[in-house]
C-alpha cells in the first residue's frame, strides 16, 4: 500500500528530528511533578487523551502541576492560567504566540505532507508521547505487568 509507506515515511522523518534535550527536560517535568493535565482540541484531543490514559498507567495523577498543550497550530480555544507548576507546549508551530507563554516548547516539524489537513502533526505526536511512555517505564522501573493493573 503505496499510502501506508508515504505516512510511514513522513512519520520517521519528523519523530526523529525532535530535540533530545527537550524530550528529557519533558520526562524530567513529568517525573517531578504532582499531577498533570494533558490540554488539545479535536484530533489533538484525542492524542492528548491517549497520552494522559498512559500517564494514568504509569500511575502518575492528573492535575494542575504540569499542564502539556498538544496544539499543531499553537492556538488553542481554552485560557491557559499560569500556575505555580509548569507548561509545555507540543506543536509545529514554535514561533506561535501561545510558546512565549509556556516554560518548554516541543517541535514536531510536520508542517510539510501529503496528508490531508494536520495528520502528520497528530500522528506525530501520537508517536512521539508513546515514545515518552517507553523512556518514562524505564525511568520510573515500571513493567507494563504493572500498568495493567491500573488499566480501566
Amino acid at each position: 500500500m503505496i499510502e501506508a509507506n508515504l505516512i510511514l515515511k513522513e512519520l520517521k522523518e519528523v519523530v526523529l528530528k525532535v530535540d533530545k534535550k527537550k524530550t528529557g527536560a519533558l520526562i524530567n517535568e513529568i517525573i517531578n511533578t504532582k499531577s498533570i493535565k494533558v490540554i488539545g482540541h479535536g484530533r489533538s484531543g484525542y492524542v492528548g487523551q491517549c497520552f494522559s490514559m498512559r500517564l494514568k498507567h504509569l500511575g502518575l495523577k492528573t492535575g494542575q502541576d504540569l499542564v502539556i498543550i498538544i496544539s499543531g497550530s499553537g492556538k488553542i480555544k481554552q485560557t491557559i492560567k499560569k500556575n505555580k507548576g509548569k507548561s509545555v507546549l507540543i506543536t509545529m508551530n514554535r514561533n506561535c504566540v501561545l510558546a512565549k507563554k509556556v516554560d518548554l516548547v516541543i517541535e514536531l516539524k510536520a508542517n510539510k505532507s501529503k496528508q490531508p489537513m494536520r495528520s502528520l502533526f497528530e500522528q506525530s505526536a501520537l508517536i512521539y508521547l508513546d515514545g515518552v511512555i517507553m523512556k518514562l517505564m524505564k525511568k520510573l522501573k515500571i513493567n507494563e505487568k504493572e500498568m495493567w493493573k491500573r488499566h480501566d
